[in-house]
């Protein structure tokens, strides 16, 4: 569980996240819906520790996350990027077997590691591909697992539909539902409303830096839901 208490982020000079408290529930998908703009990427990151001037609390499993170690850190959570940032000179299977060699895994524990988190994804049949080579779709599955292999408790993604086409999208919203069964913690920011639709599952709206509504049942909203108006 993640859990964010007047959470303020300031870049150059300029207030981007404006006292925000949320959570995030172990084994839920949690998404911050939002426009262009509105601080949804600013949020996450500062969930990863890559904000660097925030004031406010985030406890990670009820460890403060700035007492956590970078290590640490990265094994309590994974973070997926918009644009994946995949070693572009190493292949699929390197680029997930990296990671675990720079937390100290023997190639051996590595490479059994890397295999079953890209068997996860279904990518096992482009193991010694490089990111050049793939479809966006095939990317974001092998960030995906590069992200889990250090088997985090804790997955945040985001707008990782971004460069997805539908077809793509129905299998990403299938990856990250039997994640969310196995217990993992998820986040996303997304502005895309139909991913919304099919991902639904607890939603914060973020508007100007700030949480402004939040659901858990579409059923219960009123008409003048921010929600409602952005996803109906």
């Amino acid at each position: 569980m993640v859990s964010v208490k007047n959470l303020t982020a300031t870049l150059d000079g300029k207030k981007i996240l404006d006292d925000v408290s949320c959570t995030l529930e172990q084994g839920r998908i949690t998404t911050f819906l939002g426009k262009s703009g509105a601080g949804k990427t600013t949020l996450l990151k500062a969930l990863a520790n890559l904000v660097p001037t925030c004031s406010g609390s985030i406890t990670i499993n009820g460890q403060k996350l700035n007492s956590l170690s970078p290590l640490h850190r990265a094994q309590e959570i994974g973070f997926v990027f918009q644009d994946f940032n995949l070693f572009s000179n190493l292949t699929v299977l390197q680029n997930c077997i990296d990671p675990l060699l720079v937390a100290g895994k023997s190639e051996q524990e590595a490479r059994a590691q890397a295999l079953q988190m890209l068997e996860q994804v279904g990518m096992t049949a482009s193991l010694e591909q490089y990111p050049s080579q793939l479809s966006g779709g095939q990317q974001q599955r092998v960030a995906i697992a590069r992200a889990l292999c250090l088997q985090p408790r804790v997955l945040l993604l985001d707008e990782p539909t971004a460069s997805l086409d539908p077809e793509n999208t129905k299998k990403l919203v299938k990856i990250l539902k039997n994640l969310a069964a196995q217990g993992l913690t998820i986040g996303v920011s997304s502005q895309d409303t139909n991913f919304v639709k099919l991902i639904f599952d607890r939603i914060y709206f973020v508007d100007q830096g700030r949480i402004v509504e939040f659901c858990e049942d579409l059923q219960k909203l009123g008409e003048k839901s921010l929600i409602k108006k952005f996803i109906s």
